[in-house]
């Protein structure tokens, strides 16, 4: 307590601070005297003294001094009731003590007594009363709603698990309700005793809950780089898994498919080049690992909501395998406290993308190929050709006839296109999902269900996909403070396709040529035919079967309620893949009286694979969290340890009995078996911290140690920490003018270490153990000793001994902001991402040493770039019914140099510091040779190809001489040099093959029922080199065996000086470095494209109509995936399938679906 008392003139006002011992003692005796001098008339003297002041922006206190100077009062006070109050301004002239005072304490719950010359001030006497309630949304009750007292944040109190709540509060207090994800409710109480208060899902970003490692967080309050996609931005797509379904739609998440195998999965990447050894982002779905393959195998209607942890401060809770980002996916939970059915169902068609166009006419391919040929074959000669001209007059003639040149032969001239012989036109496949859920308090349950069922592009031998998932979510509230839980999923999957649908059947299928048919005029199988069609077809099958199980249970205890948690989770995955498959030789006839030849080779026979994982994972971790008047504290400690064990089996066997039981069982030729283990192990303790100050000052630090059996003992252990800040500045003081037009404004910062556990063979196959050396094992050298083959051992690899992590570092910077009522939502992220001691060869070592140099942590790595999101979201009176709509678009961009690798020469042939990664070398087109005086100035020699003894002819590709004279000029031969940094002679950086700048645009609205919704995806930049095996662009330029390209038909000639290829020749594209295989400008193809990646119509039934009929709601829809596709190459091919011509095509979907809630 104090006491202020009047001192004599220019004397400093003192304070009397009375030992809390005494204070109860005071009170009584100040009680007492109260009543004495009300009893005396005591108070008219204190109010007839007069007081002047003039104060702005003091505290109370202030003012109470103020007073004790001027008069003769003293005042008695506990402090504790002055410490919180806001500063006040005080005009007073020649006015009463009374007035002052009134002025001073107003609407502060403060009343003020005048005894005598004592003015005693306390706490105003109320009258609380009890206010109960439940609260809920839409659907049901909710849990955690904070309901406090407006102005008051100590009376506060949060909902249980049924929603309901009950407080003592003032008379005439107003009630705030307060829920991550909905809109804050204000109700002033009045005469109301029970409230039931419905809240509205936030249609404000900031108000989004977002999935953090082990949490959520308000998006308000997040400090790195996060960002977060619901189930309603996903659902309804006809794609085949979760991957597909995101591509486009998170800045910075790049998702790439390498082919339209409806088997294979995506490939996830983060923010650009991770590493020159690669690194992907750890996926999580429900905080549990699962690799690209297992994601591709769950259903994409189970999955609720997807964050992507974009920097190191937000992903370093996860340690090691966040180095480069994490994908959390959260699966569904029950929502309704009524039992809700929900059933959807869809039936597709998909199609073949974009193909290349090729020429079919027997006379124009005839004498392409042997223009192009020529003179190192005589393909065509000119009797073969004369039959190609008379069915170009007549193509009624018979495609087949007896060869000309040798009777004892069929010769084929037909116009076969063999891309559209062996793919569909349009292929089914079928969906059906189903869920079922209900929340109550004591029990909420979530079972779901898929079939999926998918028919492949191929015309003969189909390939067929069926799937099955079966999921069963699962709490129980055993007491008031402890929760159990399950989530158990079952996973099958079958894929069946031709054993011969590999890389060599999309080769061939793509060079065959057209003047071949399938089939004989006898009705045998065509070399052609059977060598392509005929081993998709009768060749054998190949069949993969996968089973997987996983449950995980766990545990919450509330230690404290809302405000200490301990959580704990155990998962166990068992995975049983099973791949059989069996081969055999298909017949066929080059002429009416041939000996039938075999395709495929002539001993059948049959392998088995078995493949069985076990995968264990525990999580346990503690979560505090507490609020002190305007600071907010909260604290999360945990530990986590995971097993992995593969275990693969194989047999194969040569030589069977018959071709018609495929069984390894039964053969009489050469077994194969092999067995292997795989396995690994982590630990690791985790911790998170926050702090915000009013909601205005963040900070937050993550961190972890981790431990990786991936390494040797002594280097196992890394610790990887993170810090972050925000300020969000539009809940300063000084920003209140900005706020009409400018709703929220957060600036973000963050630095974080993460490291790499991750070690790759040359074959990009992650080692388990790469600090021990293998060995290399022969079963059966071709040798024979003593009556027995030997098996031979190779020297092992060399292993350094300082094997250890990469060291992944990164800076965030970001700006938050929201303006025009928060319609419109900006999100920019700037980053700076440094990657040390990747590993790379060490220099060669002597050929006495016996081994190739072991890798060592030697090279560095920067990645620069930035990600954006714009997004608007508003509605508008549409004939008399609101119209709501939503635009998003996004951009980013990244750029990785080498910065440290050991190159001495600068060879730029490999990495070099300062190389940009994806750089493209080569030389500048000038044109096409003209005439011999051209020729004759120019010497390309150095570019040549040797199939045409490095000689150039008129017509052919002329390079431009920028380099190699005394001054540094022109000196009239194009050369490579060395191919250094010092001396790279004409060659230059063209362009660069990384993507650049991808970006998508999604657009959706609703009205009355009718919804669209329309996305589009793309690159902005990006260029290539078509290599030599891109025979789809380079056609008959690569070999004369391939197919003849509508493109290649605009090609130079004496009358076509400015075609788009050179003169006719085989071979020229086919060798890099060489001639067309030497990238240079005229041929550098624009690989930016914009594609329609899906367009979605539908209409749900009016509620009145449902509920007429016992159902919730219905809906209809019609969707399209990769529907269309723009972009500046010069072939058509899929811009996404770049420089793959063994991969299965590119597929377009088209979809009518139905989904119907009960």
């Amino acid at each position: 307590m104090n006491f202020f008392s009047p001192m004599k003139r220019q004397e400093k006002t003192r304070e009397f601070r009375i030992p809390p011992a005494f204070k109860t003692l005071c009170m009584i005796k100040l009680s007492t005297l109260s009543l004495l001098s009300l009893a005396l008339g005591a108070h008219a003297s204190g109010t007839a003294q007069t007081v002047n002041l003039s104060l702005k922006k003091v505290k109370v206190e202030k003012v109470l001094q103020e007073i004790s100077k001027q008069t003769d009062l003293r005042f008695f006070y506990d402090e504790k009731l002055l410490d919180n109050l806001q500063p006040i301004s005080v005009d007073a002239n020649h006015a009463s003590i009374s007035q002052v005072l009134s002025k001073a304490l107003k609407g502060q719950n403060l009343s003020f007594q005048i005894l005598n010359n004592t003015i005693v001030i306390s706490e105003k006497q109320r009258t609380d009363i009890e206010i109960t309630g439940t609260v809920r949304d839409a659907q049901s009750a909710l849990a955690g709603v904070t309901v406090s007292v407006e102005g008051n944040s100590a009376l506060s109190i949060k909902t249980d698990a049924n929603g309901h709540f009950s407080l003592r509060i003032p008379e005439k207090a107003v009630l705030t309700f307060q829920y991550m994800g909905y809109t804050t409710e204000r109700i002033q109480v009045g005469n109301q005793r029970t409230l039931n208060v419905t809240l509205q899902t936030s249609t404000s970003q900031l108000d989004e809950v977002v999935v953090v490692g082990y949490g959520t967080q308000r998006k308000i309050n997040l400090t790195g780089a996060v960002d977060q996609i619901s189930a309603k931005e996903i659902e309804n797509r006809p794609v085949t898994n979760l991957g597909a379904a995101l591509q486009g739609l998170i800045p910075n998440l790049n998702i790439t498919n390498a082919s339209g195998n409806p088997s294979q999965s995506a490939k996830f990447n983060i923010r650009g080049i991770t590493s020159i050894n690669g690194g992907e982002p750890l996926i999580l779905v429900d905080n549990i690992p699962v690799t690209g393959d297992e994601l591709a195998r769950l259903n994409p209607n189970d999955f609720e909501n997807v964050s992507v942890l974009k920097d190191a401060a937000s992903a370093a809770i996860y340690g090691a395998r966040g180095a480069f980002g994490v994908v959390l996916v959260t699966t569904k939970s029950a929502k309704s406290e009524k039992l809700q059915v929900n059933v959807g169902m869809s039936t597709q068609w998909r199609t073949t993308g974009k193909l290349p166009e090729i020429v079919t006419d027997p006379l124009t391919v005839m004498q392409y190929k042997h223009d192009a040929a020529y003179p190192l074959y005589d393909l065509y000669p000119d009797a073969v050709r004369e039959y190609a001209k008379k069915l170009q007059q007549d193509p009624s003639l018979p495609n087949t006839i007896l060869d000309p040149t040798n009777p004892e032969k069929w010769a084929y001239y037909g116009q076969t296109d063999w891309m559209k012989e062996a793919y569909k036109k349009l292929a089914p496949t079928n969906t059906l999902n189903l869920s079922l859920g209900k929340r109550t308090y004591k029990l909420s349950y979530l079972f779901s269900g898929e079939y999926y069922k998918l028919d492949g592009a191929l015309k003969y031998g189909n390939d067929k996909l069926n799937r099955y998932n079966v999921r069963n979510k699962m709490d129980m509230q055993v007491t008031p403070w402890l929760n159990f839980g399950n989530n158990t999923i079952l996973t099958s999957r079958q894929y069946e396709a031709p054993v011969f649908m590999g890389g060599d059947f999309f080769w061939n299928v793509n060079r065959t040529p057209s003047l071949d048919v399938p089939r004989n005029p006898d009705g045998s199988w065509t070399q052609s035919g059977a060598s392509l069609l005929g081993l998709l077809q009768e060749g054998g099958r190949r069949k993969e079967n996968i089973n997987e199980f996983q449950t995980t249970f766990n545990a919450k205890a509330d230690l404290i309620k809302n405000i200490w948690t301990a959580n704990a989770d155990v998962t166990f995955r068992r995975s049983f893949g099973v791949i059989d498959g069996y081969n055999r030789s298909v017949q066929y006839k080059t002429g009416p009286n041939a000996t039938p030849q075999y395709a495929g080779g002539t001993v059948p026979s049959a392998y088995k694979q078995q493949e069985n994982t076990r995968y264990d994972v525990i999580n346990v971790y503690t979560q505090y969290t507490q609020q002190f008047n305007d600071h907010h504290v909260s604290a999360l400690v945990g530990y986590n340890q995971e097993y992995r064990n593969t275990e693969i089996n194989y047999a194969l066997k040569n030589g069977l009995y018959s071709a018609d039981i495929p069984s390894i069982g039964l053969g009489s030729g050469a077994t194969t078996v092999t067995h292997s283990i795989d396995d690994y192990a982590l630990q690791g303790v985790f911790y998170r911290l926050n702090y915000d100050y009013k909601g205005r000052y963040l900070i937050e630090s993550n961190g972890r140690l981790d431990g990786s059996s991936r390494f040797p003992k002594g280097d196992r252990w890394g610790f990887f920490p993170s810090v972050s800040a925000g300020w969000v500045l539009s809940e300063e003081q000084f920003f209140n003018p900005l706020k009409s037009a400018i709703n929220f404004l957060k600036l973000r910062g963050s630095y974080g270490q993460l490291g790499n556990q991750t070690v790759y063979d040359q074959a990009m196959n992650p080692l388990s153990y790469p600090y021990l050396p293998s060995m290399a094992v022969d079963n059966g050298i071709p040798r024979v000793i003593e009556g027995n083959r030997p098996i031979s051992l190779y020297p092992p690899l060399v292993v350094a001994k300082s094997l250890t992590w990469e060291r992944i570092s990164t800076i965030n910077g970001g700006i938050d902001l929201n303006v025009l009522n928060n319609r419109l939502s900006t999100t920019f992220d700037i980053y700076k991402r440094t990657n040390e001691g990747m590993l790379i060869p060490g220099r060669t070592l002597p050929g006495a040493f016996g081994a190739d140099a072991p890798n060592f942590n030697a090279a560095d790595m920067k990645t620069n770039g930035w990600d954006l999101r714009i997004s608007w979201k508003d509605k508008f009176d549409l004939a008399g019914s609101p119209f709501h709509y939503n635009a998003t678009f996004t951009l980013a961009n990244s750029k990785a140099t080498i910065t440290k690798f050991d190159n001495p020469t600068g060879d730029i042939r490999q990495h070099y510091a300062g190389q940009r990664i994806g750089e493209i070398w080569g030389l500048q087109a000038d044109g096409f040779f003209q005439n011999e005086d051209e020729l004759a100035k120019l010497n390309q020699t150095d570019v040549g190809t040797d199939d045409q003894q490095y000689k150039f002819y008129v017509g052919d590709i002329k390079f431009k001489d920028i380099a190699g004279g005394p001054d540094g000029g022109p000196d009239g031969k194009i050369t490579k040099g060395k191919q250094t940094l010092a001396d790279h002679g004409d060659l230059k950086i063209l362009g660069n093959s990384e993507v650049q700048y991808p970006y998508s645009f999604d657009l959706s609205g609703s009205w009355k029922g009718f919804d669209l919704r329309v996305f589009l995806q793309g690159v902005g930049k990006r260029d290539w080199y078509p290599p030599g095996s891109q025979i789809y662009f380079w056609g008959i330029y690569a070999q004369p065996w391939t197919n003849v390209t509508k493109q290649n038909l605009d090609h130079w000639t004496p009358d076509n000086r400015d075609g788009y290829f050179p003169r006719i020749k085989s071979y020229s594209a086919e060798d890099t470095g060489e001639e067309l295989g030497m990238p240079n400008t005229r041929y550098l193809q624009n690989a930016a494209y914009l594609r329609v990646k899906n367009i979605t119509f539908g209409y749900s039934l009016s509620q009145n109509f449902t509920k007429r009929i016992g159902l919730q709601a219905v809906r209809f829809y019609v969707s399209g995936e990769n529907l269309f596709e723009r972009s500046g190459l010069k072939v058509s091919i899929d811009p996404e399938a770049l420089g793959s011509t063994r991969v299965y095509p590119f597929q377009r979907t088209y979809a009518f679906g139905l989904n119907v809630k009960f």
